[in-house]
Order: structure tokens, then C-alpha cells, then sequence
């Protein structure tokens, strides 16, 4: 009787464990699938947001191409010629296409004339019908660029129009040629070939407003993710999906490795509870089998790490070459602009010009930041990495804010207190690029007539914070996390605040880089407070006054001593951190024999290198407004300037930088900090150059 009982509940055991062990199979599927479909969305979108950002840069481009056609037709004394000249140079550089045309129309009485025409399809004197006498009068309501898709004819072929109306009337139309219903081949060796995508020139998915198309159909659906571009006026759709799984046939196929030998697994398991009395050691032996497999499997996700951070390498390259890329154009817009700019312009002209300059610098910053994050990835961003006064660049910063600050009536609350008066390890003009960020961040995200809150303090031993508290909204918890990813702005995009979603990922990679850390801590509807922790360093004079106890005392009777005001010996001294200003004159106070002349500013340096005609320069190379190099370059270039003896005070001490300097013309190259002995050596064997 209990034999049959035992071997019923043994009977019965082993179904349960195979249900059992089933279960949690599918369990495991259930989540491996449901983190590969979450990373599968991830990866989509990001892909998405590198071709929005793509298309509106192109858009934006074609933009300020329309206006500076319009601009050159309105200013210009002949207007035709000067508008079909530049029209012809446009249609030239976008390929010459025959079938892309340009024109300018006029508002009459009872429509629009063309004025001006270059291309296919339009003519001097023709009265615009149907689309194009609609979307010219879209044009003047709306002050804005406008679009439409014009006809298709037998062949498939349409056209997209984009309008721009300008002052007086005028209407400046662009139409290129494309076959919304013929698919276009993506490169094999293109970023996006694994992608399917459409473009519609409305904001919903309909067929007869169809720009371009990878694929023969492509509507919104779940597996697909869809991205509204705004135009002008007008806000397109962007549709794309992946043609494939984008995380690797690998990954898509791990929850069924894991279903699979989970239910070969529960089978095992179930027929080794039957047998497990005779064969333990058989038990024993799918155990050990079973950890194999398990190791192998581990081994498989190792190579998809690696495979993702290959990845993640690609996309730090592809952002460089696209920056890179991205200059081309932007150096036309930015050269036209300023050509228009110094010729003389009449108010609304100059107004217009103004935003394109604004636009363009405001674009190139960006560029600039992104190029950052790539050299910081790459591990090729140089930094020059000295003692810096906490209390003077915050100082400087807030004086760069103010400005702006007093637009939306926010008040500065400075409670910095002594430890201001510390220094830091940092980087001088990347710190301030740090704190710029952030002030300017609390003033656009903070209420009118609001408060911006500085702190300063010591957390730790050998550690200086800087704080920056606003009184804005605040940060949902479950955004704080995206908070510094690039290109996230967490919503502030449907807004009207600038931005770009680039400068706090660039300030923790830069804080990151010079030994620091950054880190926020905010409340919804009371503010958020942004700090910066950077080492603890000694100040210049500090420390010259430390290894130098007895400079109080006054020169030897061997110290060279001026007869007269005429034997004293100027020195320029090019610097933009003023204790290593104070620090140099500091050293050479009792050398009556020796004038320094401060210039913390690249130009400025150059100004009074002509005017005072010193006997040698002292040139740091990281100044905030041209380098160091290109005042060296400068200096070597001018006749006047060209034998003056060169010395460059710099913390930057790679070999290959010492090198070019010195190739370029530099007498000699100073690491800070430096000895000042070595330094008195350079200045006295200069200083009897001059006198022999």
C-alpha cells in the first residue's frame, strides 16, 4: 500500500514539476521579449530623432535660402538681373536639375505675376493659378514659409513647392521635382539602411500630400513610430520602422533560447524525479549540463554588450562627420550674411540679416557641442587644467546673464560667502562654459520675476561646490533620469523656450573630464538646484608665497635698479586668469627694471602689443576670445611685432603641443604651474638680449 502511494505521488510530482518549471519558462520568455521589444521602441526612436534633426536642418536650410533670395531681389537696383543671377547660382548648387525651378511674384490687384523666373514651368509675366496662387496667398497671411505638393502628371511626377513672402507683396516660390508614389533604394552602407520611412507634407498620414517613401506602404501603426516636424507654417509626419529587429538577430532570438531550453529543461527535470532513486548520478550529470548551457548563454550576451558598445562608437562618429558636414552650408550662410551685413542695409533688411547671424551662431554653438561630446568620447578634447578663483568666474558668468536675466525681472541672490575666495582644478573656459549652461538654464526654465540662488561651499575635505538654485517648476522624478541625455529636453520642446537638449550633457561630460561631478536635486513647483563639485586646489600666489617666505624682503644690493623711467622694461603679459596675473607681478615687484602689462583678452593683447612695443610677451593659450596660437600667428605675421620674443605660459605640457608652438615661432614654452626661477632665467636672458 505504501509503495503504490509513493509511487502515485511520484507519478504526480513529476507532471508538477514540469508545469511548474513550464511556467516559469514562459515567464522568463514573457520578460526577455517584453526587454527587447522596450529596447527595440528605444532604439527606433533615437533613430527617429537623428533623421528629424536631419530633415529639419534641411528644411530650416532651404528657409534661409528663400529668404536670402528675397532679400537680394528687394535690395538689389536691378532686380531681375540680380535675381535671376542668384537664382541660377541656387538651381546650380542643389545639381541643376532641369526640372527644379525658382520665382519671384508680385501681388497685384487681382492676383500675383511673376516677376522673376529661373528653371522649368514659369515664366516672366504668367499669373499664378490653382496651388500656386493659393499657397502665395497662404504665404502673405501666414508671414511664414508655406508648402504644398503640386499635380502629379503620367509619369508619377509631382512637385514640392515652398513659398516665402517678403516685404512689399513679393512671394519667392521654390518647386523640386519627386515621385511620391516610386520608393526610393536606401544605401546599403547608409546609417538608416535597416529603416523604412515616409514623409508627408501634413501632419496626418494622407496619401495625396506624400513627399518621399522608402517603402511601398507605411502608415502609423504599432510596430512603426511617427515624429511631427514643424515647417514654417506647416508641421509634416515622418513615419519609420524597422525593416529589421535593430538590437541584432541575436538578441531577438534570446526569450526563445530561454523558452526553449526552459520547457527541454522542465521535461528533463520531470523525467529525472521518475528515475532520481536508480539515477542520481544520471540527475547529478543534467545538472552540470545544465550549467554549461547557462555559461554559453551568458557568453552569447557578452558578445551582444560588446556589439552595443560598438554601436554607441559608431554613433559618436557619425555625430562627428555629420557636425563636420553640417559646416559647409552653414559657412555660406553665415559668409552671405555678413557680406549683406557690411555692405549696408536699411533697417528691415538689417533686421532680417540680424536673425540669420543670430540663427547661424546660435546653429554653429551647437555644432561646436556636439563636436565636444565626441572629442570628450573620443578621449580628444584638450584641456588646460590650472588653479581657478571660484568666486572671479562665477562672477564673470553672472555679469555674461545679467542680461538676460533682466528681461524676465529675475533677481541674482549671491550667498557665496569666504569659500568663493578658494580655487579649483579646472579648466578655466570650460568651467565657465559649465556655469553658463546652468545660469542660463535657471533664467529660461524659472518664473518671471523669479530668483537665481548662488552658492558656494566645501562638502567634503579637498572638495569646493558650486551651487545654482532656481525657483522654476521643478522636474518630475521620472525625468530627472533623461535629464542629461542629449537632445532631451523633456517636453520644453512643444514650448517656446530655446534650447538644443546638448548643454547639460555636455556640462557633466566636461565637469567629468576635469575631475569633478555634477548632480541635481529639484521638487515639482519649487525649483531645482543644480551643483558642481570640483577639486580642491592652491591658489598661485598661495603657493609661491609658501615656497617663497622671505619675498618680503627688499632687492639685493646686485639687483638691477633703473636710473631713470626710460630704463624700465615693459613686459606684455597675455592671461585670462587674473591670480596668475597677480602671481607674475607678484614675482617680479622688486625688479625695478621690469613693467608688466596685463591683458586678459587675445585682441586686446594684440592692441597694446603695438602700443607699448614691449621687449617680450608672456601668451597663456586658452583665452576667451582667440587662442594663444593665433595671437602668437598674429604677432609673427606683423612686421612690427615680428623679432618680439615669445614665451608661452601654458598648463597644457603634452610634448606634441610644446612642438608646434615652438615650430610656430614661440621663444620658449612654460608649463603651469612653473618655477620661478625658470621663469626669472627666460626673462633675464631676454631682457640681455635686448640690452646687447
Amino acid at each position: 500500500m505504501d509503495t503504490a502511494r509513493s509511487k502515485l505521488l511520484l507519478h504526480l510530482l513529476a507532471p508538477a514539476v514540469v508545469i511548474v518549471l513550464a511556467g516559469l519558462s514562459v515567464a522568463g520568455w514573457a520578460a526577455a521579449r517584453n526587454a527587447n521589444t522596450t529596447e527595440e521602441h528605444a532604439l527606433l526612436r533615437e533613430r527617429v530623432n537623428e533623421i528629424a534633426g536631419t530633415v529639419q536642418t534641411s528644411l530650416n536650410t532651404a528657409e534661409v535660402s528663400l529668404r536670402l533670395l528675397g532679400d537680394t531681389y528687394a535690395g538689389s537696383k536691378a532686380p531681375h538681373k540680380g535675381f535671376n543671377a542668384a537664382a541660377k547660382s541656387s538651381l546650380g548648387s542643389g545639381g541643376g536639375s532641369a526640372m527644379t525651378a525658382i520665382a519671384v511674384a508680385q501681388q497685384t490687384g487681382d492676383g500675383f505675376v511673376v516677376h522673376g523666373a529661373q528653371g522649368v514651368g514659369v515664366a516672366v509675366g504668367q499669373k499664378l493659378t490653382g496651388i500656386d496662387a493659393a499657397l502665395a496667398s497662404r504665404a502673405l497671411k501666414t508671414q511664414q514659409l508655406v508648402t504644398a505638393r503640386g499635380a502629379t502628371d503620367s509619369k508619377g511626377i509631382s512637385s514640392l513647392i515652398v513659398a516665402l513672402s517678403r516685404p512689399h507683396g513679393f512671394v519667392i516660390f521654390e518647386a523640386s521635382p519627386i515621385l511620391p508614389a516610386k520608393p526610393i533604394a536606401t544605401p546599403k552602407d547608409s546609417a538608416y539602411s535597416e529603416l523604412n520611412f515616409v514623409l508627408y507634407r501634413t501632419p496626418t498620414a494622407q496619401p495625396d500630400q506624400l513627399i518621399l517613401t522608402t517603402t511601398s506602404r507605411l502608415t502609423p501603426t504599432r510596430g512603426s513610430y511617427s515624429r511631427v516636424i514643424d515647417f514654417g507654417a506647416d508641421r509634416w509626419l515622418m513615419i519609420t520602422s524597422a525593416k529589421t529587429t535593430l538590437t541584432g538577430g541575436l538578441a531577438g532570438n534570446v526569450p526563445w533560447i530561454i523558452l526553449l531550453g526552459g520547457l527541454i529543461g522542465a521535461l528533463i527535470s520531470g523525467g529525472a524525479v521518475l528515475i532520481v532513486a536508480r539515477r542520481r548520478a544520471y540527475a547529478l550529470a543534467l545538472v552540470e549540463q545544465r550549467t554549461v548551457a547557462l555559461r554559453r548563454t551568458l557568453a552569447e550576451l557578452e558578445v551582444a554588450r560588446e556589439d552595443a558598445v560598438a554601436a554607441n562608437r559608431s554613433k559618436s562618429q557619425f555625430l562627428s562627420r555629420m557636425s563636420h558636414e553640417l559646416r559647409t552650408p552653414l559657412n555660406a550662410i553665415l559668409g552671405f550674411a555678413q557680406v549683406l551685413d557690411i555692405e549696408g542695409i536699411d533697417d528691415d533688411q538689417q533686421e532680417v540679416v540680424d536673425h540669420i547671424l543670430k540663427g547661424g551662431k546660435h546653429l554653429l554653438g551647437l555644432i561646436n557641442e556636439v563636436l565636444d561630446i565626441s572629442r570628450i568620447e573620443t578621449g580628444e578634447l584638450a584641456l588646460s587644467t590650472e588653479a581657478v578663483r571660484v568666486g572671479e568666474v562665477v562672477s564673470e558668468v553672472q555679469d555674461l546673464i545679467a542680461p538676460l536675466a533682466a528681461e524676465r525681472r529675475i533677481e541674482f541672490v549671491s550667498n557665496l560667502g569666504s569659500e568663493a575666495e578658494n580655487y579649483v582644478s579646472a579648466d578655466r573656459q570650460r568651467l565657465k562654459q559649465v556655469l553658463i549652461n546652468l545660469l542660463s538654464n535657471a533664467v529660461k526654465y524659472n518664473r518671471p520675476a523669479g530668483t537665481i540662488t548662488l552658492t558656494c561651499d566645501q562638502p567634503e575635505p579637498g572638495q569646493v561646490r558650486i551651487g545654482v538654485t532656481d525657483t522654476g517648476l521643478g522636474i518630475s522624478p521620472d525625468l530627472v533620469s533623461r535629464l542629461f541625455t542629449p537632445f532631451e529636453r523633456l517636453g520644453a520642446e512643444r514650448t517656446e523656450t530655446e534650447g538644443t537638449g546638448i548643454g547639460l550633457a555636455l556640462s557633466r561630460k566636461l565637469v567629468e573630464v576635469m575631475g569633478g561631478t555634477i548632480s541635481v536635486r529639484t521638487e515639482v513647483g519649487e525649483g531645482s538646484t543644480f551643483s558642481v563639485v570640483l577639486p580642491f586646489a592652491e591658489g598661485p600666489v598661495e603657493r609661491y608665497e609658501r615656497l617663497h617666505p622671505d619675498d618680503s624682503a627688499p632687492p639685493a644690493e646686485s639687483d638691477p635698479t633703473p636710473s631713470g623711467e626710460d630704463r624700465r622694461h615693459s613686459i606684455l603679459y597675455i592671461e585670462d586668469n587674473l591670480a596668475n596675473l597677480k602671481l607674475v607681478q607678484r614675482i617680479t615687484k622688486h625688479r625695478g627694471d621690469i613693467q608688466i602689462i596685463p591683458a586678459m583678452q587675445g585682441r586686446v593683447g594684440l592692441d597694446l602689443a603695438h602700443q607699448h612695443e614691449p621687449v617680450m610677451v608672456l601668451l597663456d593659450l586658452h583665452l576667451p576670445d582667440i587662442s594663444g596660437r593665433e595671437v602668437l600667428q598674429q604677432l609673427r605675421d606683423d612686421p612690427a611685432t615680428a623679432s618680439t620674443p615669445v614665451v608661452i605660459v601654458s598648463a597644457d605640457a603634452t610634448q606634441s603641443q610644446i612642438d608646434r608652438l615652438l615650430a610656430a615661432g614661440a621663444t620658449a614654452y612654460l608649463t603651469k604651474p612653473f618655477e620661478v626661477r625658470e621663469l626669472m632665467e627666460v626673462v633675464d636672458g631676454v631682457l640681455a638680449g635686448t640690452s646687447s
